[in-house]
């Protein structure tokens, strides 16, 4: 492989075209049928032909495939935590989705494989000091406050993703393998309440502060209280079923309410 030197770290440049076709193949574990789509994946739509047909026609296809590969990853982790954890419910669906299709998310996945490198483009000085600084936020020790990935980080993830998709003639089962082989770590439920902060260092922003959020919920208990004991606990979830037949009422200590027999319970949510 022919490398070109005079880029920061991180954003350098892959002159041989067919190696730098080979290092995707390898990575995804994945043959192109039609080559010419992979090659348009890694052809950004910066890169400006003297002819403005040509460059309009770089443009729209590299679009393109960002737009496709945006729609193939949101639906293969949709499929990947419905079919995995039937326990989560619509907003957990929805939230490590989005988490894992995130742009910072997606952005450390292409500094992990390198992949700005195999990009073609034209004129990007300013975007390659972008990219440079988040390599080494990502590279080096983790700071506490992550640079935020500039997007076309996310977008190479997003056309290779695209271009695969349309290869295999949208073979979704082939998608989610490629998504879980390229995005690792996936950010799940169960590695969240395992060992949240590598998989919350992924992150920034809402995406991170909805997600820790939700771990608080997920590690929250209900203790039940009778007449001031402690007579059992039971998941978040099974609160509601606690109360029914039960009378709310005011108390410092959590929820309070009256069963049948007169018996003040209380409710107090804690940590697991």
């Amino acid at each position: 492989m022919q490398q070109q030197h005079d880029h920061p770290p991180g954003a350098g440049f892959v002159e041989d075209r067919a190696a730098a076709a080979a290092r995707v193949e390898q990575l995804l574990g994945y043959s192109f049928r039609d080559p010419a789509l992979l090659e348009d994946a890694l052809t950004h739509s910066v890169l400006c032909p003297r002819d403005a047909a040509a460059a309009a026609a770089v443009r729209l296809k590299y679009e393109r495939l960002e737009f496709l590969g945006d729609a193939a990853l949101g639906l293969a982790f949709s499929t990947l935590f419905y079919l995995e954890d039937p326990s989560l419910d619509e907003g957990e669906l929805s939230l490590l989705r989005d988490a894992n299709v995130s742009t910072q998310k997606l952005g450390r996945v292409a500094v992990r494989h390198e992949l700005y490198q195999l990009l073609r483009r034209d004129n990007c000085a300013p975007l390659d000091q972008d990219v440079s600084r988040f390599f080494v936020s990502v590279r080096g020790p983790y700071s506490g406050d992550p640079i935020e990935a500039p997007k076309v980080l996310a977008d190479i993830v997003e056309t290779i993703i695209g271009a695969v998709y349309l290869d295999s003639k949208f073979d979704l089962e082939l998608i989610q393998k490629v998504a879980k082989l390229l995005c690792e770590p996936i950010i799940t439920k169960k590695a969240l309440l395992e060992d949240p902060e590598p998989m919350l260092n992924e992150l920034r922003g809402k995406h991170r502060v909805d997600l820790e959020r939700s771990i608080l919920g997920w590690r929250k208990v209900a203790n039940v209280v009778t007449n001031g004991e402690l007579v059992g606990n039971a998941a978040q979830d099974a609160v509601n079923n606690l109360m029914v037949g039960g009378r709310e009422q005011a108390s410092t200590a959590g929820v309070g309410m009256q069963d049948e027999v007169g018996e003040l319970r209380t409710i107090r949510l804690e940590e697991a």
